[in-house]
């Protein structure tokens, strides 16, 4: 049955709504008319069906029916979606399939330019009314790094915030004050110097890391692993060594040889981990512990640790976008629906339920936030906003040809195989080499 549907979408629909505009007839609010702002009775609308296709940084089901179908089933009643989920890109292009709307992440907008998808929403913008500057500029700024100053090819609907989850029955065992909102890595390490040892035969640990090291490169410095005007890795610098020196110090922490790149599980699985640095996706992992009887232990959060050499700066968080395909039939349809999802009603919802940022840059939603969220509400929510997002930086398309060899040589830092200073050396010399590669001859 479900073939059968994205069959009838295919057909009827050779559309691409990444959630930015792809253009077309026009739409109003009622599916039998109704009066506009005039007084004028509207004709009524024909049904419309919009594909919405998460590429990435998508919606779950449960979150499609609450951001998208049941407020546009209000808004705009005649219509109604198809949605496209675990398709390749590529597979879709070849079948001449073309969705509405698409969710892109942050490096999936470049991506959408470069095969002629990405439709420029200036204009859409502009004739719905729509102010760009209502939302965080850190989110919306992604589209300088891909377009020229002033475009605007997608639009964020959410974020990812940061936080250091921790574990107050650790820091009561071993008789040490809870982490506190604004600390730098440096007081964490300290924490953590403190804590770990054995109570019996369980070992506990200090600190875990789970954030990748770019993300906590992005704390110092919004440059890309590789300069998109000289195609060459740059690395081997300042900021990255206090990166490396970070993850060497965190698995030198007493009883915590393996905490790099370690966290989740002990934290909440085995109840072994005093403070892990995550994302604010893995409050989900507690909120569905909590929901199936409990964590079994008394947790709760702080604000992401940052640098000394720059207080108050958290890494770049991402945000969940919507882009509007260029070959979409229905362009405006699409911007009415983005428009809709990015508004303040629908922005609370998602502020009210505590698991991703809002994208509207509103201090009543910061206040509201996670306040129809029982576990959450009980937390210590407002210290993710006492840490700014990085700004973003650009991920050019040999992001993963120099992530390589950065990532293998960091695992040799923190098992003490290989010294700081050779690891970037060295990584940068195989980036540029798999980087030359990858251009070809």
């Amino acid at each position: 049955m479900w073939h059968k549907k994205i069959r009838l979408a295919s057909a009827l629909l050779p559309v691409c709504f990444l959630a930015t505009a792809c253009g077309g007839s026009g739409a109003g609010t009622a599916a039998d008319g109704g009066a506009d702002k005039s007084g004028k009775t509207s004709a009524p609308h024909e049904p419309v069906t919009l594909t919405f296709y998460m590429h990435s940084a998508g919606m779950s089901e449960d979150e499609f029916k609450r951001y998208v179908e049941e407020p546009m089933q209000k808004k705009y009643p005649y219509i109604t979606f198809e949605v496209l989920r675990n398709k390749k890109l590529e597979d879709l292009i070849a079948a001449g399939t073309y969705p509405d709307i698409m969710t892109v992440d942050t490096y999936s907008v470049l991506k959408m330019k470069d095969v002629g998808m990405a439709e420029e929403l200036s204009s859409l913008a502009k004739a719905n009314g729509f102010d760009r500057t209502k939302y965080t500029p850190t989110l919306m700024n992604v589209n300088d790094l891909y377009g020229k100053k002033g475009d605007l090819y997608a639009i964020p609907w959410a974020a990812q915030y940061t936080a250091l989850y921790y574990n107050k029955d650790i820091f009561d065992k071993f008789a040490v004050g809870y982490p506190k909102d604004g600390m730098t890595w440096d007081d964490v390490l300290e924490l953590g110097r403190k804590l770990g040892g054995t109570d019996g035969t369980t070992q506990y640990y200090p600190l875990g890391s789970q954030v990748d090291a770019f993300y906590v490169y992005s704390q110092l410095s919004p440059e890309p692993l590789v300069n998109p005007a000289t195609r060459k890795a740059q690395f081997n610098n300042e900021q990255w060594k206090a990166v490396f020196q970070l993850m060497k110090n965190i698995t030198g922490l007493p009883n915590n040889k393996s905490g790099y790149g370690s966290g989740r599980d002990r934290f909440l699985k085995d109840k072994t981990l005093a403070m892990l640095p995550d994302w604010g996706t893995y409050a989900s992992n507690l909120m569905t512990a909590e929901n199936q009887g409990g964590t079994g232990m008394n947790w709760d959060l702080v604000s992401y640790p940052t640098f000394k050499e720059n207080p108050g700066v958290g890494p770049a968080s991402g945000p969940w976008l919507m882009m509007i395909c260029s070959q979409s039939k229905y362009k405006q349809e699409a911007f009415q629906v983005i428009q809709e999802i990015v508004g303040k009603e629908n922005q609370m919802v998602i502020a009210k339920e505590g698991l991703k940022l809002p994208s509207l840059n509103d201090e009543e939603l910061k206040k509201s936030f996670a306040a129809n969220n029982p576990v959450m509400k009980q937390k210590n929510v407002q210290s993710i906003f006492k840490v700014k997002s990085a700004a973003i930086g650009v991920r050019t398309e040999y992001y993963d040809a120099a992530n390589k060899p950065l990532k293998e040589n960091l695992k040799k830092v923190v098992d003490g195989s290989m010294d700081i200073n050779t690891a970037l050396r060295d990584a940068e010399e195989k980036a540029n080499k798999a980087v030359q590669s990858q251009i070809g001859p």
